[in-house]
């Protein structure tokens, strides 16, 4: 007495499906570790400075970040073709406020800024950036 018609392919089916699950978990643990890895080597190199707000350019745009609680504050570092250049500016402040970041006149994204704590603003390319 032999299987049913049309149930020949199904252990295959299914060790392939084990399969492919086990390589997308190992990809996912893998990607996930990179990840750590990689915020925990740039975390110690870009601390941020207590109560110092760094704004650091992309290598072919310019990183403008205002902040509206301070009457339209903003700051810009000069750009030098194909480099990152940054800026620091001594805020100050014990609370949070808010920071809006452009590239040129596109805005990309806001963040919250604590004069406690300090932060850096990295340009990267998409145009995008990353607070530290």
């Amino acid at each position: 007495m032999g299987r049913p018609h049309g149930f020949e392919g199904l252990g295959l089916m299914n060790m392939r499906k084990a399969a492919s699950g086990r390589v997308a978990r190992a990809a996912g643990m893998i990607g996930a570790f990179s990840v750590a890895i990689t915020l925990a080597t740039t975390g110690l190199a870009q601390a941020a400075t207590p109560g110092n707000l760094k704004v650091c350019t992309g290598k072919n745009f310019y990183v403008t970040v205002k902040l509206p609680g301070r009457g339209g504050l903003s700051v810009t570092p000069a750009k030098f073709p194909n480099k990152v250049s940054c800026a620091t500016t001594h805020l100050g402040g014990k609370t949070n406020e808010r920071v809006d970041v452009f590239a040129g006149d596109r805005y990309m994204g806001s963040f919250i800024y604590n004069g406690q704590r300090g932060a850096e603003v990295h340009g990267i390319p998409g145009p995008s950036f990353y607070v530290s």
